[in-house]
């Protein structure tokens, strides 16, 4: 499944910054938001991209973050 067709834009961003290896204390200081909505985030994406552990979201933010 392709990410720019499911997620959403703020999801994008912050898969952008997961694969810069940023955690997600740091991610909400970024986009100004909470750790608990980047939490959100990260859990809506792995559900969205079938991904199951944070390994996986990593790789996979890694993996897209490297083809731009």
């Amino acid at each position: 499944m392709r990410p720019d067709r499911v997620l959403t834009r703020r999801e994008k961003e912050v898969l952008k910054h997961i694969g810069h290896g940023k955690t997600s204390k740091q991610i909400a200081e970024v986009l100004n938001l909470s750790v608990f909505t980047v939490s959100n985030h990260r859990r809506h994406i792995c559900k969205k991209l079938g991904l199951h552990s944070t390994a996986q979201l990593v790789a996979f933010a890694v993996q897209q973050t490297m083809r731009r």
